[in-house]
């Protein structure tokens, strides 16, 4: 996981008074309902939304199950407002309704209901909780490719803050930390601020902030951990709420790159000085080599064949190499140099400098270090074998997530070292989870396990496609996968 930029980090002082510390859960909770009851009275928009945003993300912070984190922000927040009716109650159940979850935004929106009917109302300013008004937009990015930040102003009447979002872009976008600054002229100073060689900033359109920011926000609000800060988890809700201020038309239309533009890059790679070492040596490995990390580098819309940075090349070769690719003797033992030509020939082709060049060999070392660790590891056995027959170098890699998820949802992670390319396995994994199962169809025991192995083989295969298709919306409408696939095998 990448690391946040001191220049990109907003001021310490946005952070609410009630952050969550290390001290008795009792005493947490009573200083941070303390600090949002304090927030509100002060009548200010920006410190009520983070005195609120920080108290709903306690349950996640004390990685609470889903239900029983609802349970806390019902009985906590949302009754503490009703207990006493007060405009300011009125106006935290507001300030939930704004930035709660649907399951919150249901229970604040019933309780402020009861306040209404019994003639207590929230205060104006409340009303303009969440209606920010835009004003600028700023990208800095390092030159690589690895990572940017996005920084967004707006303003409550004459009073400017501004966002933050800090994107990892080794893998799918993903927003890992977010800021909130009062200041927005002080964030936008640090964004723009040149102290580091590798690192560029623009002024961006807000369009095209709302397209860096959208759906890296919505990841990054999902796959929060650990690792993930307390202030980023208080934050996700105010930032992805702001995002949802910019427009989403008028933002330049991204180049598109396609399998053409990917084999024409491999072809300049192998023709140049730099690769004939290589392909003299072993052209089919080369070739190999050359297709895998010019796929993965364009992955993304508008991302050209032959991007790559030293985070990025450390993702490529020890995440999505062994978890996708079963290599061949020849093909191990080509990777280092035929990898060593390719980002030489990348930092050309992309005109990085010397300096640039340099700081992208320097991170090679290491990694190819790893890399037999890596591909040797058990759950990168397992994981490849999810893709055996349709992991070719030259495959798409959207193309391939999409076999992944879809293989993993029919067939979940088993043990590793797990060959679950072999029919056989799949089989008696499919026995294992669904031998005991009661048919409620008419179905005997036997004719039950056969159809459930043959909706499994429709999902592994995506043929039909009808299969899955019907899968994701039992999924939507709020299914397990177990009883999902239950249901289709019972509807034969």
């Amino acid at each position: 996981m990448a690391r946040v930029s001191k220049k990109t980090r907003p001021p310490r002082r946005t952070a609410p008074a009630s952050a969550p510390g290390r001290e008795d859960p009792g005493t947490l909770v009573e200083r941070m309902m303390g600090s949002l009851w304090q927030a509100v009275a002060t009548a200010d928009p920006l410190r009520a939304e983070l005195e609120a945003a920080t108290c709903m993300a306690l349950p996640r912070v004390g990685r609470l199950a889903p239900g029983d984190a609802q349970a806390f922000i019902d009985r906590v927040l949302v009754q503490e407002a009703i207990r006493e009716p007060s405009a300011d109650g009125a106006a935290v159940l507001r300030l939930l309704m704004s930035l709660g979850s649907p399951a919150t935004k249901r229970s604040a929106s019933k309780g402020l209901a009861r306040l209404t009917e019994a003639g207590t109302y929230p205060p104006d300013w409340v009303t303009e909780v969440g209606k920010a008004v835009p004003d600028r937009a700023w990208r800095r990015y390092d030159v690589f490719g690895d990572d940017e930040a996005i920084a967004v102003t707006f303003r409550y009447g004459e009073a400017e803050h501004g966002i933050v979002g800090q994107i990892d872009l080794t893998g799918l976008p993903v927003a890992i930390a977010v800021g909130v600054a009062a200041n927005g002229a002080k964030l936008i100073e640090a964004v723009q601020r040149e102290d580091d060689p590798f690192d560029r900033s623009e002024e961006i359109s807000l369009a095209e902030a709302r397209r860096h920011l959208e759906a890296p926000l919505a990841r990054g609000d999902e796959e929060a951990d650990q690792a993930t800060s307390v202030d980023t988890v208080a934050y996700f809700p105010v930032a992805r709420s702001r995002v949802r201020r910019l427009p989403a038309e008028d933002a330049a239309a991204l180049p598109v790159f396609t399998a053409g533009d990917r084999a024409a890059a491999v072809d300049d790679f192998l023709k140049s000085p730099l690769a004939a070492e290589v392909v003299a040596a072993d052209e089919d490995a080369t070739r190999f080599w050359a297709e895998v990390l010019t796929g993965y580098s364009s992955r993304l819309p508008g991302e050209a064949p032959g991007q790559v940075g030293p985070r990025k090349i450390a993702h490529l070769l020890l995440g999505h190499v062994p978890n996708t690719f079963t290599l061949s003797a020849a093909q191990r033992q080509h990777l280092e140099p035929v990898v060593t030509a390719w980002i030489r020939w990348s930092a050309e082709h992309r005109g990085l400098d010397e300096a640039a060049t340099a700081r992208l060999a320097e991170s090679l070392p290491e990694v190819f270090g790893r890399f037999g660790a890596a591909y040797d590891d058990p759950e990168a056995v397992t994981a490849r074998s999810y893709l055996a027959d349709v992991a070719v170098s030259d495959a798409d890699v959207s193309g391939l997530a999409t076999h992944v998820a879809r293989r993993m949802f029919a067939v979940p992670v088993p043990g590793p070292a797990t060959d679950v390319s072999d029919p056989a396995v799949r089989r008696a994994l499919t026995e294992a989870e669904f031998g005991a199962c009661t048919p409620h169809a008419g179905l005997t025991q036997e004719e039950f396990l056969a159809a459930a192995h043959r909706v499994i083989a429709e999902l592994w295969d995506d043929d039909p496609q009808e299969t899955f298709q019907a899968a994701r919306r039992l999924f939507a409408a709020g299914a397990d996968r177990h009883d999902i696939i239950h249901t289709l095998a019972e509807k034969g």
